[in-house]
């Protein structure tokens, strides 16, 4: 089963599906804290009684999306995000400048900031339009699609802060 990440128009993002740590992996709240230097605090949220299928769901901070999807991903082999996005909000300027990986507006984040979520696959037909305004798309992160973008934005950084980039 893969995990999957959704990340509604407001509010936390759930993270659903995780597997438990195998041999000595860590929990999956180590897991996140690692994953986000410890500056995270996600909380277990328990399916309601009767609920069949599933125990519940984790639900994390927005700003550490990124993060968990890449670590997940590197862990599990792949992860499936759920983005919502506006059809009303309409992208502009403001969302082609942005820093972070925050983008809800119709552009589905592909103009966003540095467009860091373009390179994620886009799943075939789980595109939906929902009567609400939001359209939700499914895209998967792969292992090798998460290692490259988490060492590209290393050597970013490396990059801003004038040093060399091994």
């Amino acid at each position: 089963m893969t995990a999957t990440i959704v990340r509604p128009l407001h509010g936390r993002i759930q993270v659903r599906g995780l597997r438990g740590p195998r041999g000595d992996e860590p929990s999956n709240r180590q897991m996140f804290k690692t994953a986000t230097g410890a500056a995270i605090r996600p909380t277990w949220v328990p399916a309601p009684e009767g609920a069949p299928g599933w125990e519940g769901h984790w639900e994390i901070a927005r700003p550490h999306l990124t993060d968990v999807a890449e670590e997940i991903a590197i862990r599990d082999g792949q992860v499936e995000i759920e983005m919502h996005y506006s059809t009303a909000e309409q992208c502009d300027q403001r969302c082609r400048s942005a820093e972070g990986d925050e983008c809800t507006c119709s552009c589905e984040g592909k103009y966003h900031g540095n467009s860091h979520h373009a390179s994620w696959i886009e799943v075939g037909d789980t595109t939906l339009v929902r009567n609400s305004g939001s359209k939700v798309v499914t895209r998967t992160l792969s292992r090798e699609q998460a290692e490259k973008d988490r060492s590209e934005r290393f050597r970013e950084m490396i990059r801003q802060i004038g040093g060399r980039p091994t």
